[in-house]
């Protein structure tokens, strides 16, 4: 486990793009087997990529850093409340901007506006608890000393 912890603070941000791709892609292949293709949906695809992604890799390395330097600090360890907050923030940073996309012509406005909130408050909700998982197992097995 300790090893998995080194390989995720090593790789935040690689894991950051993960978190922010995946989700993505899975959206748009559902969304080709529910819904007729419009062209649309490819530029969507492709504007939470390119701007979510590099995103959402910078807010995970900054959230593992933040987390990892209250951790080490003389009033530390961090707690797991730190990790669900930090968790929190990160989920709500990296879906601010692909979820927009939604907006992006639009046949039903409501249903997208829908879409946006109810996307805002799960990954939120996920990444609080991703957060205080992690920040559990973390605990274990990040030394306090730098």
């Amino acid at each position: 486990m300790k090893g998995l912890c080194d390989l995720y603070i090593r790789h935040a941000g690689f894991i950051g793009v993960l978190f922010c791709a995946v989700p993505n892609i899975v959206w748009f292949i559902g969304g080709l087997f529910l819904v007729p293709f419009r062209e649309v949906y490819l530029l969507r695809l492709v504007l939470s990529l390119v701007i979510g992604c590099p995103v959402a890799a910078y807010l995970n390395r900054y959230g593992v850093d933040i987390w990892l330097l209250k951790h080490r600090s003389a009033k530390g360890p961090a707690k797991i409340l730190d990790g669900s907050l930090v968790g929190a923030a990160i989920g709500i940073g990296s879906a601010l901007l692909p979820t927009l996309t939604v907006l992006i012509v639009s046949s039903h406005i409501e249903i997208a506006k829908t879409v946006v909130i109810i996307t805002y408050l799960s990954v939120t909700l996920v990444g609080a608890i991703f957060g205080a998982i992690l920040a559990t197992i973390a605990r274990k097995y990040v030394s306090l000393i730098v």
